[in-house]
C-alpha cells in the first residue's frame, strides 16, 4: 500500500475511535468512584495527548478540530476530583438532604445563564468575568451560559451545576474545551494549606479517613465499603 494511502487509512481509524471515545464517555458516570479508579490510566493518557499537542499550537488547528475539543470538553472537569466529592455523600450522613435542596434551589439558570448561589459567590476564589463559556448539555444539547470562574493555583475554570440539566438529567461538557469545575463546597474550599480542605490531611478533611488516606483511594477503606454493600444485598 502506498505511504499517502497508509496515512489516510491511519487518520479514518484515528478519527474512527476518537468519535467512539467521545460517544463511551457520554455515558460513563465518572462521578462514581469505582469507575473513575479503573479509568484513570487511560483518561489521564488521553489528557497528556492533548497537553503535548497544545504545546505545539491550537486545536482549533488539528485535523478534525471538532472531535479533540470535544474530547477535551468531556475531560474538562477532573474526573478524580468529582469522584472525591462525590463519595463525600456516601460516607458523611450528617448532612441532610433537606439543606443540600435548600442551596440547590439558590443556583439559577434561566434564560440558558447560570447564577450558583450565594454561598458559592462568597468564596474568595470565585469571581464574576465578563466573559460567557459555553457549556452544553451532553444529553439534550441544551446551551448554558456561564460567565463565573474559580481561579485556583493559576488556572480558571469556570464553575457550572453540579446537579448537570435537571429536565433530562445530563451533565454539562465544555464546547470550546474550557476547563470546567462543579459549583459544591466540598470541591471550592481551599484551606490554609492551599489544599482542598476536605482532602488536607493537617486539616483533618472529611474525605481523610483514619489511616491518613483519602477514603476514595485507601484500600481498606474501600474493601469495607464494598463489605458493607455486599451484606446489604
Amino acid at each position: 500500500m502506498p505511504e499517502d494511502a497508509q496515512e489516510r487509512l491511519q487518520a479514518n481509524l484515528q478519527s474512527k475511535l476518537r468519535k467512539l471515545i467521545c460517544k463511551g464517555l457520554g455515558y460513563v458516570d465518572l462521578s462514581d468512584v469505582s469507575t473513575v479508579l479503573q479509568l484513570e490510566p487511560a483518561l489521564s493518557f488521553m489528557k497528556l495527548l492533548i497537553e503535548r499537542f497544545k504545546v505545539r499550537g491550537q486545536l482549533e488547528e488539528a485535523r478534525i478540530a471538532k472531535q479533540w475539543l470535544r474530547l477535551q470538553g468531556l475531560l474538562a472537569v477532573d474526573p478524580t476530583t468529582q469522584a472525591e466529592a462525590n463519595s463525600e455523600s456516601y460516607f458523611e450522613s450528617s448532612v441532610s438532604m433537606t439543606s443540600r435542596r435548600r442551596v440547590a434551589v439558590k443556583t439559577r439558570t434561566a434564560g440558558g445563564q447560570y447564577i450558583p448561589n450565594p454561598k458559592i459567590q462568597d468564596n474568595p476564589l470565585v469571581r464574576k468575568t465578563v466573559h460567557d463559556v459555553v457549556v452544553t448539555c451532553n444529553k439534550c444539547g441544551f446551551e448554558l451560559r456561564s460567565s463565573w470562574v474559580f481561579d485556583y493555583r493559576g488556572k480558571l475554570r469556570a464553575l457550572v451545576p453540579k446537579n448537570g440539566h435537571l429536565p433530562c438529567g445530563g451533565r454539562y461538557v465544555s464546547v470550546t474545551g474550557s476547563l470546567l469545575v462543579w459549583d459544591t463546597v466540598q470541591i471550592l474550599d481551599i484551606c490554609p494549606h492551599n489544599t482542598r480542605r476536605a482532602i488536607c490531611v493537617r486539616c483533618r478533611g472529611s474525605l481523610i479517613c483514619t489511616h491518613k488516606k483519602q477514603r476514595s483511594r485507601c484500600r481498606l477503606c474501600l474493601a469495607r465499603k464494598q463489605k458493607d454493600i455486599s451484606l446489604s444485598l
